[in-house]
């Protein structure tokens, strides 16, 4: 077997073959060196990017958790015990999964490429010849570029010489340029073993992954290599497969998934309510403390919550298609069924694909329930754009406009509109999203200006793997609420007063996906609310624990 690792080494360095456009990785094994600077000839990764047709999977898209601002930000003194919904929506607040998600296709094992060898007939001339033929001989197949003859006569060299570089190197090339990647990949992958800095052997691994729809796979060996900062024209061929991964990830395939969730937790203020015991009258005829009793203060609760969700995407061509996701959410307290919360929310759009952007028309209608009354709906049209600007980052931008109707008072009436903005980066085990938004809550009544507001929002989320099956997450969030008004001048507490909130959220959490449609989660959150007015200041802290089950 020496004999046969020299004689690679020697065939690699007398024949010529340079690498691509001469580049070659380094490494500090001198003998692994002296392999890595030859490579065959120059097929292959300096090839255009031309793929067999093969259907493009559908892009996971995960929606981003957001912690919305809860519902019952409100006192209950002076007006309706709750003015908004009590409890902070979870913090994902519609189907984690609100697009397909489409694994990349598994490499086929050894048992499956053996059935396709054994189905495969070689031909009888090669047969006759195949016992007189060396290593030698099928190196000079490849260099004549008769793939087709080279590979055949590897499957019957193979039995003798698997594992042999040379073999191994010429086998995988052959099978390759047949298309036989499935065949291609476990000699790559041992080559990759014994040489892991050679960038040729990593490329054409890459491109075998690639033209199997292994797309993570690939783009994972595309950016090894780049990021070992190759030659120019190397990284320009790189980035023509990145480019069109990132476009195969887009493409729209039919989907669904359902599932069902259950959380237990504990919410330190489930009524949003300041820590107060009092609060000063502030009439001009009047002056005093009003006591608050214990209905007017906050009060922690433990709780659990159910949740069903589902979605489901039709195409209705290659690049277009129409989506509907649905989610019913029961929180319950064990202290005080007074804060229940009922949450249904209702998503519909239509999709668009054009090259690297993905443009979406929809609406939302969401119905909440407090203790099994009507508390209020909001029905909103939406566009949204996202423009996948590189491989691993993409810009997403959506404005929304449409109306809320609160049962329970008028006051909260709204006309609503939003406009929002992220830069996000995915790679292999990082996901990150910055965001900005500003929208505006338009008074239904002119009187009720005191309520309306324009808010300004900064956010940051993450999520880190930590482990093939675990990953973390967190979330920081900042608004600030600017009233429109003043409250009346007859106002038993305000009188005069223009309110100012500032609300900070943070979340943090663990997810454990332990089998395969289930995962297991933990989650910490916090939220703080500064105002001018004192009776709008509260604190909340929720912890929870949950178990989710999905179907797909």
């Amino acid at each position: 077997m020496n004999i046969v690792k020299g004689r690679l080494l020697s065939i690699l360095i007398t024949s010529g073959l340079l690498s691509i456009n001469g580049y070659a990785a380094e490494d500090s094994n001198s003998s692994e060196a002296s392999s890595i600077d030859k490579s065959p000839p120059s097929e292959g990764i300096v090839e255009e990017v031309s793929e067999p047709s093969i259907e493009a999977a559908a892009e996971p898209v995960v929606a981003e958790p957001v912690v919305a601002e809860p519902v019952v930000a409100e006192p209950v003194v002076a007006e309706p015990v709750v003015a908004e919904p009590v409890v902070t929506e979870p913090v994902v607040t519609e189907p984690v999964v609100t697009e397909p998600v489409v694994e990349p296709a598994p490499v086929a094992s050894k048992k499956i490429i053996a059935q396709e060898e054994k189905q495969l007939e070689v031909k009888p001339a090669v047969k006759e010849q195949v016992n007189s033929q060396s290593l030698d001989q099928l190196e000079q197949l490849i260099a004549e570029n008769k793939f087709t003859l080279a590979y055949q006569m590897g499957l019957s060299l193979r039995p003798q010489w698997e594992g042999e570089e040379q073999f191994d190197f010429n086998f995988a090339l052959a099978a390759a340029q047949t298309g036989h990647y499935n065949q291609a990949i476990f000699p790559f992958e041992r080559l990759l073993d014994a040489y892991p800095n050679n960038a040729r052997f990593r490329l054409e691994l890459a491109r075998c992954h690639y033209f199997l729809n292994n797309l993570n796979a690939a783009e994972h060996e595309f950016n090894q290599v780049a990021a070992s900062k190759p030659p120019a024209d190397v990284q320009k061929h790189i980035n023509r497969f990145l480019t069109r991964i990132a476009e195969k990830k887009q493409q729209i395939s039919r989907s669904w998934s359902a599932g069902a969730g259950l959380a237990l937790g504990y919410d330190s203020n489930i009524n949003a309510a300041a820590d107060l015991d009092s609060i000063s009258i502030t009439l001009p005829t009047v002056s005093g403390v009003l006591n608050l009793d214990d209905e007017q203060k906050s009060k922690g609760s433990a709780y659990y919550q159910l949740q069903g969700f589902g979605q489901y995407q039709q195409p209705l061509s290659k690049r277009t298609s129409v989506d509907f996701s649905a989610s019913l959410s029961q929180k319950d307290n064990t202290i005080d069924d007074t804060y229940d919360l009922t949450n249904l929310s209702l998503n519909g759009g239509f999709r668009m694909l054009r090259s690297n952007h993905n443009l979406r028309f929809g609406g939302v209608y969401r119905q909440y329930w407090l203790a099994g009354d009507s508390l209020q709906n909001q029905l909103l049209g939406n566009v949204r754009w996202q423009w996948y600007f590189a491989p691993q980052w993409k810009i997403t931008s959506e404005f929304e406009l449409g109306q809320q109707d609160n049962d329970q008072n008028d006051a909260l009436d709204f006309t609503q509109w939003q406009a929002k903005a992220s830069l996000n980066r995915k790679s292999e085990a990082l996901s990150q999203s910055f965001q900005l938004g500003y929208g505006s809550d338009i008074a239904a009544e002119s009187s009720n200006d005191f309520q309306g507001r324009n808010y300004l929002s900064i956010g940051y989320q993450m999520q880190q793997e930590i482990a093939p099956s675990q990953q973390v997450y967190a979330l920081v969030n900042y608004r600030n609420n600017n009233y429109a008004d003043a409250f009346a001048d007859d106002h038993i507490f305000f009188a005069g007063e223009t309110r100012e909130d500032q609300l900070t959220q943070l979340t943090a959490g663990w997810l454990y996906n332990f089998m395969k449609n289930t995962s297991a989660k933990v989650q910490l959150s916090h939220s703080q609310n500064q105002s001018n007015l004192e009776l709008y200041d509260y604190q909340r802290t929720l912890i929870e624990a949950g178990l989710t089950i999905s179907f797909k």
